[in-house]
């Protein structure tokens, strides 16, 4: 009897750890990180940026694969998490990007120069119907709480084709107080209290696979990734219109990746359906490590 457990605990060891194993060669095979390994791009402006798979680091005493990035980011507001991990980890499931600080980083200063370019549109757009010599001022301070989830999920590791899941998850809070204020006479200043609450959720999909031509090369096989982003919005009190306009502006925004055989990220489209802005990165050279042999892959 005691042989007999034994043989299916060693069963069930061994079919846990070929699962596992499973699940890191399929993201090895789309996105790998043997040391040594390197990727440069450039995007629509031109502007190169390579990927330098390094030594795994501890974080918060877990440890985690990690990359470093030349040159070094100087602005938030240029942070991409889809292409930009610092930290991530291969589970069974999944292969995840530590990015949630990194994410209040960026949405925190992207946000708070939206609200200094409504502000100063709100300030023109008022004082450009008063009569001559009349002028109004808006004084708006804010206050944003920002919240988004540790980790966004990049790829479940042996993915089904065309099977929705949800990558990451943000929710903010934005307390307004306008004050106004005007030379006007009989124009008493007043002052109006909003609470915005903003919740984005990002869900992937793998639709297919394509071959993609790159300055780096043809590749063939490469996963097609979709990433959406929907907005959800709630003001108090309830304002429509600025529901409307913040809906548009945080949500609508897709983000396609295509991931190479044994190379990794090859192509990045990213564009927002109502601004009709778009990013883009594309593979110009390369070396992949392995980590068997020692030899590697390059364009």
């Amino acid at each position: 009897m005691l042989k007999k457990i034994w043989s299916a605990f060693l069963l069930l060891f061994v079919f846990g750890f070929s699962t596992t194993l499973t699940a890191n060669e399929w993201a090895n095979y789309y996105f790998p990180d043997a040391l040594g390994s390197y990727w440069t791009y450039e995007n629509q402006d031109g502007d190169e940026l390579t990927r330098y798979a390094i030594e795994p680091q501890d974080v918060d005493g877990e440890m985690h694969r990690a990359f470093s990035y030349q040159p070094a980011l100087e602005d938030w507001a240029d942070y991409d998490y889809h292409t930009h991990p610092y930290f991530y980890q291969v589970s069974h499931d999944w292969t995840a990007f530590l990015v949630g600080d990194d994410i209040e980083n960026a949405t925190r200063t992207v946000t708070e120069r939206q609200w200094q370019e409504v502000v100063s549109m709100m300030k023109e757009q008022i004082n450009s119907q008063l009569p001559e010599g009349m002028r109004i001022d808006l004084d708006v301070t804010y206050n944003l709480d920002i919240q988004a989830q540790d980790y966004f999920y990049f790829l479940p590791n042996n993915a089904t084709f065309n099977e929705e899941w949800e990558a990451l998850r943000i929710d903010m809070q934005v307390d307004l107080e306008m004050e106004m204020t005007s030379n006007m006479a009989g124009f008493p200043p007043t002052t109006q209290a909003i609470t915005m609450s903003l919740t984005l959720t990002e869900t992937g999909i793998i639709t297919g696979t394509e071959t993609v031509d790159t300055e780096a090369g043809t590749f063939e096989d490469c996963l097609v990734v979709i990433y959406s982003t929907d907005a959800t919005i709630e003001t108090n009190p309830e304002i429509p219109e600025a529901k409307s306009m913040f809906a548009d502006a945080y949500g609508g925004s897709i983000t396609t990746l295509w991931l190479a055989p044994n190379v990794g990220l090859v192509k990045m489209e990213q564009e927002s359906e109502n601004s009709g802005v778009g990013k883009t990165l594309e593979l110009t050279n390369y070396e992949v490590k392995t980590t068997e042999s020692g030899s590697s892959e390059s364009n």
